[in-house]
């Protein structure tokens, strides 16, 4: 498929002083998932993890899936969908095929909204080489906005029972690790800020040397990390060659006047902000539900309505992408966050496709996207 989208957009093969240069602006995207990986199996080591865990496990049904949805959203900001393995444990075992299948639903929504805000994603890694890093940490604090939104709508649409009392009982379920994960980030934040380095740069940096300290405070749990690890990357070794290659794709589409040729012969004008906008979420769901990765969709519209081909101000635009990511993998055959959750919970993936995700993504991308355009509207 990205070999498609080249030939589509570049008039000529990139020659090889263009792939070096390529290589060496991207080569960091090879660091992000391995530096995850580690961090992953890390966190499943760690008592404070295992104890918000079992306080999920104790929640009321009626608190349940609304109290999953936070905690994945909360652990899905630092350890992507590696919160899937987490919180599925919390499920009591003898859960009937509707409750496992609410549960699922849960977890993704609050999973897959985190990557609005959360630098430790590989949407916004994506995102923010189209930008200047302030406009990638703007596009960040915009995400904390939408996605709080976005919790507050869909917990209390889609689960009814779900209230104050309920919200406490949550809550507090992620009180052993609410110190760790705010000092996570905000290490990350303090390292960027004082090296002047971009989101991606910090979180490359600061995570191994944060899981190192862990280790030398826990050396018992060294090697079951190190093995996590391994397994990981051997899991995850087909999408760090797929993103990778979808970064150079992009980097070429920048770098050449084939794609702003093309565009212009569709329209010659600078791109209305009310369009570009609204169309990036807009279409990176509508794509992902036909098994189209938002990844594809993501790289090719960034690289058109970003430097100037379209009247728009790039941290919106990076938000604008951050929640088409999100809508994208809600309710996506081609969404990894769906294909686990259908194995941990036991739920066949159509329910997951076709089921309240598929209106929840939807929605998010179409309110997101004109709430985005009406933001660019007014400054």
């Amino acid at each position: 498929m990205l070999g498609v989208v080249m030939l589509f957009i570049l008039d000529d093969v990139p020659s090889l002083e263009d792939m070096t240069r390529g290589g060496e602006r991207v080569l960091i995207f090879a660091a992000l998932l391995p530096t995850m990986a580690l961090v992953r199996a890390t966190a499943m080591t760690m008592p404070s993890v295992h104890a918000t865990q079992e306080r999920l496990g104790r929640l009321p049904a009626v608190a349940s899936a609304g109290g999953l949805q936070l905690a994945a959203h909360v652990f899905g900001g630092i350890i992507n969908t590696g919160a899937f393995a987490l919180l599925s444990a919390a499920l009591p075992p003898d859960s009937g095929t509707h409750r496992r299948r609410i549960a699922a639903e849960a977890a993704i929504r609050g999973m897959v909204v985190s990557s609005a805000w959360s630098p430790f994603f590989v949407a916004f890694a994506i995102g923010q080489i189209f930008v200047a890093p302030a406009y990638a940490w703007m596009a960040i604090a915009l995400g904390t906005v939408s996605a709080f939104l976005f919790m507050v709508v869909t917990i209390v649409g889609l689960h009814r029972g779900f209230k104050g009392t309920e919200l406490r009982q949550s809550l507090a379920c992620l009180g052993p690790v609410a110190s760790r994960l705010a000092a996570v980030l905000a290490a990350v934040l303090v390292v960027a800020v004082v090296l002047e380095l971009t989101a991606l740069s910090a979180v490359v940096t600061v995570m191994p040397l944060l899981v190192l300290i862990q280790m030398l405070r826990h050396r018992e749990k060294v090697t079951v990390i190190i093995a996590d690890t391994c397994d990981a990357m051997n899991k995850t070794a087909d999408d760090i060659v797929v993103i990778t290659a979808a970064m150079l794709v992009a980097f070429f589409a920048i770098s050449s006047a084939s794609l702003a040729s093309m565009v212009a012969g569709i329209y010659s004008d600078v791109i209305p902000g009310w369009i570009a906008l609204p169309a990036v979420p807009i279409m990176m769901m509508s794509l992902s539900v036909i098994g189209i990765h938002p990844v594809i969709t993501s790289t090719t519209l960034l690289a058109i309505f970003s430097g100037g081909g379209a009247d728009v101000h790039p941290a919106l635009l990076v938000q604008a992408h951050l929640v088409g990511w999100g809508a994208g993998t809600m309710s996506s055959v081609a969404s990894l966050s769906v294909l686990s959750c259908a194995t941990l919970y036991r739920v066949p993936t159509r329910q997951l496709v076709f089921g309240a995700n598929i209106i929840s993504g939807f929605g998010y991308a179409v309110v997101g996207g004109v709430g985005l355009a009406l933001i660019n509207m007014l400054i």
